[in-house]
């Protein structure tokens, strides 16, 4: 629940601290005293949007805090240290906003600098905020939809079916695009074939194309790599005066001496070593020569080379990477010629995919269904309290299955006849102005009863009742109020007498400057306050006596 609100240079409040407990809380004050700058603020630690227009006049920034209890919300506190935004371990948490005049706007958690979104994620799992304006929500059918799938309150029902239509639907577009794709195919086939027919032509083999390129290097560099050659052989075997001669001459002046000396020994070891590999790059040195290939084959080479050339100037790959774009185009072939197989699997795919949808939309519709029931149940007997005692209150339920969408088969209307005897029809169309606000009064009572939300927010939902009407909207708060935290922002004596915290908001001019403040008030300051909102200007005995009456302590 929230524990405190902190706020700075917000508004007309310069400095405004102000601390809730649980239970219900009366926020009162005359028109204009700034009763909603409170709330206005404890938006914006909520991850609202705001601007510099906001910030106190003369101040260089606005600053809020929100201090709140999560001792009792283990969904928060697993949120919070999945990310990273708390020690895991802490049954409070922080929320702080800050505007500044350059426009700038920053959010942090406990701290911690994070994104507006995380901290209007995070906010709406701890306040849910109720204005008196929620009554023009009810004139948009979509609406109906939200407020009976949050009564509902099976939100991993309703995220796996949104989930299950939406990949039903991502395989639908593959295979439209797949059939789209197929309809050029056969043009493309025919043009694919004739590509790799010149590949096959051509018989490229692994590594082929870089074998001709260092054959004809060494053609071309013919003498010079046979002059070279033989020069190489001359010094280590063929010559007169050769390395391998001098290193068999050396070892057999030492051969004989070597078992008398250690250090001859492993010389004698090292130089029939050295004759070993100089025999060996004699051989090489001779295959090398071998293989230089007669001036004769350069042509076919350059034939050869010229075959590859064109074919990758054509393709526009590199002559070295033809066998890549070879398996390219054949890929893509066999692409092609299984499309058919493909088609057929995308389609297999699909209808395993909306069967799943069906069954979770089914179980979906079975929740609404009982839920609905218990809704329009729940906001008739509101209506009855509220002295519309002959409204009828229907929250009908189609279901269609031939018409599947994200949010099931089912689509939500509230119907409601506000005169004995007439049919139900249309909220927006049946209902006038002053039973709007009824309405939607009674909805936002029902549906806070089963919210999981610990503080939930009344901001005049009260407007245009009154007398006994308004009496019953102080027990209904009051009463929500031992489930939920309740705070309320009220012009009515009937529901301020019900709560159990009750704040007043004046404003004041001090040195020319515009000032608001709230303070708790004590037994007679209750008593005081709401003769003042029952009597008007002038506040008599009686209109106190009849104040301390209507008082629950």
């Amino acid at each position: 629940m929230l524990i405190s609100l902190t706020v700075n240079n917000f508004a007309i409040a310069e400095q405004l601290t102000v601390d809730f407990n649980s239970g219900m809380t009366a926020i009162t004050g005359e028109t204009g005293a700034g009763k909603s700058i409170a709330l206005d603020a404890l938006g914006l630690a909520l991850g609202n949007r705001g601007d510099s227009s906001m910030i106190k006049h003369g101040a260089q920034k606005a600053d809020i805090y929100a201090l709140f209890d999560i001792s009792l919300l283990p969904n928060v506190q697993a949120w919070l240290c999945e990310q990273e935004l708390d020690d895991c371990d802490n049954t409070e948490c922080l929320l702080r906003r800050v505007l500044s005049t350059e426009g700038r706007s920053r959010a942090f958690i406990n701290g911690k600098p994070c994104k507006l979104t995380m901290q209007a994620e995070l906010g709406s799992m701890l306040v849910d905020i109720h204005s008196q304006h929620a009554h023009h929500q009810l004139m948009k059918k979509e609406h109906h939809q939200v407020l009976l799938d949050a009564f509902t309150n099976k939100p991993s029902l309703i995220g796996s079916t949104r989930q299950h239509y939406m990949q039903w639907q991502k395989t639908k577009k593959k295979i439209t695009q797949l059939i789209r794709s197929n309809e050029a195919a056969d043009t493309r086939k025919d043009y694919l074939n004739f590509q790799l027919d010149e590949f096959e032509q051509l018989s490229i083999e692994n590594n082929e194309y870089q074998q001709l390129e260092q054959q004809h290097k060494k053609i071309a560099n013919a003498q010079a790599l046979t002059d070279a050659c033989q020069l190489s052989l001359n010094l280590c075997r063929e010559g007169d005066e050769n390395i391998h001669r001098l290193l068999s001459q050396t070892l057999s002046t030492i051969a004989p001496l070597s078992p008398n000396s250690d250090d001859l020994k492993e010389a004698e070891e090292l130089l029939q070593s050295a004759l070993i590999q100089v025999e060996e790059a004699a051989h090489s040195i001779r295959d090398a020569a071998d293989s230089i290939g007669s001036a004769a084959d350069l042509p076919a080479i350059e034939s050869r080379l010229q075959q590859f050339h064109d074919l990758a100037r054509k393709h526009k790959v590199p002559a070295a990477d033809l066998l890549l774009q070879q398996e390219k185009l054949q890929h893509e072939l066999d692409d092609i010629v299984n499309a058919d197989q493909n088609l057929s699997k995308l389609e297999a795919q699909a209808a395993q995919e909306i069967n799943q949808f069906n069954k979770q939309a089914t179980k979906l519709t079975k929740a609404r269904t009982s839920a609905a029931k218990a809704l329009s149940k729940g906001i008739q007997e509101k209506l009855t309290l509220l002295g519309m005692q002959h409204c009828l209150f229907i929250c009908e339920l189609n279901t269609n299955p031939d018409k599947p969408s994200a949010l099931g088969h089912d689509s939500i209307e509230f119907l409601v006849s506000t005169n004995l005897g007439q049919p139900a029809g249309a909220l927006q169309k049946i209902a006038s102005g002053g039973e709007l606000s009824r309405i939607s009064l009674a909805i936002q009572v029902i549906t806070a009863t089963s919210s999981t939300i610990p503080s939930l927010v009344f901001d005049e939902v009260d407007v245009g009742i009154g007398g006994a009407t308004a009496e019953v909207v102080g027990s209904l708060l009051r009463e929500l109020g031992h489930s939920a935290q309740i705070i309320s922002v009220t012009h009515q004596a009937q529901v301020a007498s019900k709560a159990h915290q009750h704040y007043l908001v004046e404003k004041s001019v001090e040195k020319g400057t515009t000032q608001t403040a709230m303070q708790t008030l004590n037994e007679q300051g209750r008593i005081n306050e709401i003769a003042r909102m029952l009597g008007g200007v002038e506040i008599t005995e009686t209109t106190k006596k009849h104040a301390k009456e209507m008082l629950c302590l």
